[in-house]
């Protein structure tokens, strides 16, 4: 099959495994990261590479899109510090409504609390994965940062327990108060990585 990279063609391949192999390497040796995949001509969606190889249709031509790993690293913190913001309004918002007994908005408000911290542990997951970030060895403010990460998963762990307890008194003060403090550390820890990886 036929691979091009951006507007470079690389040497074809046999197979798929080989192909996808052959451009991560050659998007790695210059620095950036695939963002797309077009198979002949169509997106390659997330079924596509579930499937066993063996079973897919022959493919012609195989393109990649990259983009520059060190701006897209740069990119990706600055909107995980920005949604940080919403984050807050979220958890202000959950508090108040838990306060007021406005449960069914409380519960719309404490699924996108969870959905938004899922994401910034994804993000920093990520972030790892393409750098050469060591997380375990990072700082923030005298504070390791693992302590920081494993902050969040204990809140959460709490959030989880006094909802299937019912203790709304307890939820709210989590979210209000224990949930916006990690926020501002989270805040900081993104601001931290992200001078990490662009060091002066």
């Amino acid at each position: 099959m036929n691979i091009w990279i951006d507007d470079t063609q690389l040497e074809s391949a046999a197979d798929l495994d080989t192909a996808l192999e052959q451009a991560r390497l050659h998007a790695e040796s210059q620095g950036r990261l695939i963002v797309d995949i077009l198979v002949d001509g169509q997106p390659a969606t997330d079924a596509f590479f579930d499937e066993d190889a063996s079973d897919l249709p022959p493919i012609s031509e195989l393109r990649f899109t990259t983009a520059n790993t060190a701006a897209l690293v740069n990119d990706t913190i600055d909107t995980a510090i920005e949604s940080i913001d919403l984050l807050k309004a979220d958890q202000q918002a959950g508090a108040l409504q838990i306060r007021e007994g406005d449960m069914d908005n409380a519960m719309q408000s404490l699924r996108a609390i969870m959905e938004g911290w899922q994401a910034m542990r994804d993000i920093v997951d990520q972030i790892t994965q393409v750098t050469d970030l060591d997380i375990n060895t990072l700082s923030v403010n005298q504070q390791p940062a693992t302590e920081i990460v494993n902050k969040l998963s204990k809140s959460l762990e709490d959030v989880r327990e006094t909802l299937k307890n019912e203790d709304w008194s307890l939820l709210g003060d989590t979210i209000e108060y224990d949930l916006n403090e990690l926020a501002d550390q989270w805040s900081t820890l993104l601001s931290s990585m992200k001078s990490s990886t662009n060091p002066a």
